[in-house]
């Protein structure tokens, strides 16, 4: 069938995991800005503890039928992803909290990279020149976006809590990878279900949580006004949605797709807080951006003139 006899709406259909993808890294910007904005009022401790409680209504739309096809390795790939959205989670909370927010910005959004080896030797994932030149463009673009001080100058070469401060943001990156390919397993297996994955993110933080408490030494402030209750509520379910959007797109798109069009998080990001600063926006950050988005734009566009089904397993 012509393209243009399946658009828009097969076309839409074969595109669902970029379409999420892209979701899920435009609400997760918006919800960095609001989790940026609550914890100057707020202990991060109490929002990543409220932020679980918007995994727990998944467990309305786990496929129970799902059940006779797991096997032991799949609870271990499960527990994994679960694991790793949970570090992605407190790690991320920590990591922007420090002053080098371009520095720490640098580290966790070269997930693509990570993506891309453990795509190809885990998954066995094809990967081409054009999605090498894409990673590439993609992580020139986040510097330039992010400016970190080691490459463009600045006050501060390291981070506050010198080598702890880049440890942190290398594992959150890290953690970001293992959660898409671990879950990028499960499709293989056919045994991913994304509402299962929410779950156990959400029981796994919520298990950890007495731990996180106890080596916060942070003194913790609650939440006391009705405005702070409402942007709390806010993040909550953007959250939510934001990780949902996340694990949907794993269920049809390669993790390295989905970590390369994620990264557009940061220009969602820097542009929503230059809007709101009125911080002017300089011409370097714009060519990043430029870079940033053209991952994205060639997988929709490619997308829109594929003739087969990109996924063998729904032919099935």
């Amino acid at each position: 069938m012509a393209p243009s006899d399946r658009f828009p709406l097969s076309s839409l259909y074969d595109q669902r995991g970029i379409i999420f993808a892209f979701l899920g890294a435009a609400l997760f910007a918006f919800n960095s800005l609001m989790v940026n904005v609550i914890t100057e009022r707020i202990s991060p401790t109490i929002v990543i503890f409220a932020c679980l409680f918007a995994y727990l209504p998944s467990v309305a739309f786990i496929r129970w039928d799902y059940g006779e096809r797991y096997r032991s390795t799949d609870a271990i790939l499960i527990v994994l992803v679960g694991l790793s959205g949970l570090g992605v989670l407190v790690l991320g909370v920590i990591a922007f909290s420090m002053p080098q927010i371009g520095s720490t910005s640098a580290i966790v959004f070269s997930r693509p990279v990570i993506c891309v080896v453990l795509g190809k030797v885990l998954l066995d994932e094809p990967f081409g020149i054009s999605d090498v030149v894409l990673v590439f463009l993609n992580f020139v673009g986040v510097i330039l976006i992010s400016e970190p001080p080691f490459l463009f100058g600045g006050d501060s070469v390291g981070y506050e809590g010198g080598i702890s401060g880049l440890l942190v943001a290398v594992a959150c990156a890290v953690c970001g990878a293992s959660q898409f390919i671990a879950s990028r397993k499960l499709v293989q297996r056919d045994t991913y279900d994304p509402a299962l994955l929410l779950l156990t993110t959400g029981i796994t933080g919520m298990s950890a949580m007495p731990v996180i408490m106890l080596v916060d030494d942070v003194d913790v402030q609650y939440v006391t006004t009705a405005a702070d209750w409402g942007l709390l509520v806010l993040a909550v379910v953007v959250c939510g949605f934001s990780f949902a959007c996340t694990y949907l797109a794993l269920h049809s798109e390669k993790a390295s797709v989905v970590s390369l069009i994620a990264t557009t998080e940061v220009v969602i990001s820097y542009f929503f807080q230059a809007f709101l600063t009125d911080d002017p926006v300089g011409w370097v950050s714009i060519a990043g951006a430029c870079l940033i988005i053209t991952a994205p734009l060639k997988y929709a566009i490619s997308g829109i003139f594929r003739e087969e089904p990109s996924h063998p397993e729904e032919e099935q």
